[in-house]
């Protein structure tokens, strides 16, 4: 195999796929990215089992092949190199040649029969959408997701197509982000419903660089697929019942406190400097014409700052953890919030009237 390609384009293929390949897994030809050449193109691929990802680039092909070359060895390489031409070309017992103007580089592949085959998928769209759209429903659920990898189900978000909406869910029992879009008359059909992991989603947003750029998904058997142009990421589905997350979105919180999104923000990172390391919860008491923040534990010390705001309701006192509800000021882009509340032992429902179609739920803690 030879092959010349220009650096800036090899370096953005490499950097798109170089997060799936496994550095420190057992099977060594998984921290490896299969490159190979035919035509007037190459494609560069990567795996970890769970997820595959494929890119098309052109290059000029001068004899078609494969070969496999370390993800993080090569991505490094081309990073330092000059704004010229990259060659390759393919040695015995799988050794390549890097050459970009003055640099010259001999580098240890693996046999690429040993790489892993590129899972099947299929080409069939079953919704289809826009990057920037994709891109918001990733950004607004993908914070409340559970870091606990015993809990799969729960490792991941909720995709679902229902009545011509697309809805995307995250949870990890704690907390719980939804986000409503509609997706057009084009998408009314049956009701569909796929786990995505997190490890997809992550890739998934390296890939969206246009946001007028239409994204298609597809399933087959145990795989689904996020396609657009020359790229196509796919994944293992998560296997499991995704808890009933209707049930926890709280219809009877009649307390509306509406507050300036910014002013919250900065006041709820000055009082959580001072909150317990482990349960993050600050005090929140709200009454007429103000909302008191306050964090008092005995090794820390105590905190408190009160901020002004149009409420004549009753008075309610609820600790909620102070990095959930900041995870989720950080997503909302507008300039006034609502905190929908009831007691002290009861969710609080974090709205804005600018967007209904996005909600964000953060569990009570004990006071």
């Amino acid at each position: 195999m030879e092959v010349r390609i220009d650096r800036d384009t090899f370096l953005d293929g490499v950097q798109k796929v170089q997060g799936i390949a496994e550095t420190k897994g057992t099977m060594p030809i998984l921290s490896h990215l299969l490159l190979a050449a035919e035509q007037d193109r190459i494609s560069i691929q990567a795996t970890d089992l769970e997820i595959g990802s494929k890119g098309y680039y052109s290059a000029n092909v001068i004899t078609a092949g494969e070969m496999t070359l370390n993800s993080k060895k090569l991505f490094d390489i081309l990073r330092e190199l000059p704004r010229e031409e990259v060659h390759l070309v393919k040695e015995d017992n799988h050794w390549v040649r890097v050459k970009c103007g003055k640099s010259k580089f001999r580098l240890p592949g693996m046999p690429p029969e040993d790489f892993p085959p590129f899972p099947e998928f299929s080409q069939d769209s079953l919704m289809e959408f826009s990057s920037k759209l994709l891109k918001e429903m990733i950004r607004k659920t993908f914070f409340a997701q559970s870091p606990d990898e015993t809990r799969q189900v729960l490792n991941g978000l909720l995709l679902e197509r229902e009545n011509g909406k697309l809805k995307m869910v995250g949870t990890d029992g704690h907390r719980l982000a939804v986000v409503r879009r509609d997706l057009g008359d084009t998408s009314k059909g049956e009701k569909l419903s796929y786990l995505i992991p997190k490890k997809a989603l992550a890739e998934l947003m390296k890939l969206i660089e246009d946001d007028e750029a239409t994204f298609s998904f597809s399933a087959k058997n145990n795989h689904m697929a996020f396609m657009q142009g020359d790229q196509v990421i796919v994944s293992r589905k998560i296997d499991g019942k995704f808890p009933n997350y209707q049930q926890v979105i709280p219809s009877d919180n009649k307390l509306q406190v509406k507050i300036n999104r910014n002013t919250l923000q900065q006041a709820l990172k000055r009082v959580a400097l001072l909150a317990d390391e482990k349960s993050k919860m600050v005090r929140f008491d709200i009454q007429s014409g103000s909302i008191t923040l306050t964090t008092d534990t005995t090794e820390l010390g105590e905190a408190r700052e009160e901020i002004a705001i149009s409420y004549s309701g009753e008075g309610v006192s609820v600790g909620l953890n102070a990095k959930y509800v900041l995870d989720v000021l950080n997503v909302i882009d507008d300039e006034e919030v609502i905190l929908n509340l009831k007691d002290e032992k009861s969710s609080c429902l974090i709205t804005s009237n600018a967007d209904k179609d996005y909600q964000s739920i953060v569990m009570p803690m004990r006071l």
